[in-house]
């Protein structure tokens, strides 16, 4: 009899520990973070961080497309580590018709092209860093979210 309680009591632990790891998993691993070429990014759910629809990667520098599966959306996010100044990026950024523009804690430049894309690029540890999202994203159907706050959630 003392043998039974105790095996019951042993896999009552194995059962609830092993709960208590795949919750922790789901909670905290949920797969969205992402590095490009050393700099990371965090996608929103629905974004297939798995399989890029595009990956274009070198030494120096390294270019991903990510998909929304549900909603056709795509994050297209590329990292240059070539050394170059930032008044230099700056000058030819600003002769292109970017304006300048503090998101997520990060100074850049953004420009909307004509397919109602925004670029928004910055330079981060020493590389130049750029994130093309929609100016508009639906984020759940009906739940829109403008080009500077998906920004805000894809930034680290």
């Amino acid at each position: 009899m003392n043998k039974k309680i105790i095996f019951i009591i042993m896999m009552s632990v194995i059962v609830i520990a092993s709960v208590s790891c795949v919750s922790a998993w789901w909670i905290f691993g949920g797969g969205n973070d992402v590095t490009v070429n050393g700099v990371n990014f965090h996608l929103p759910d629905g974004f297939d961080v798995d399989n890029p629809v595009k990956a274009d990667i070198d030494e120096t520098y390294a270019n991903m497309v990510y998909k929304n599966t549900e909603i056709g959306d795509t994050v297209d996010i590329a990292v240059d580590n070539k050394v170059v100044e930032d008044s230099i990026i700056n000058n030819n950024l600003i002769k292109k018709g970017y304006q300048q523009q503090n998101i997520a804690g990060k100074d850049g430049f953004y420009k909307m092209d004509l397919n109602k894309n925004v670029e928004f690029v910055y330079i981060a540890d020493g590389k130049v860093v750029s994130i093309v999202v929609p100016y508009v994203y639906d984020k759940y159907g009906d739940n829109f979210m403008k080009y500077n706050q998906l920004l805000e959630e894809i930034i680290r």
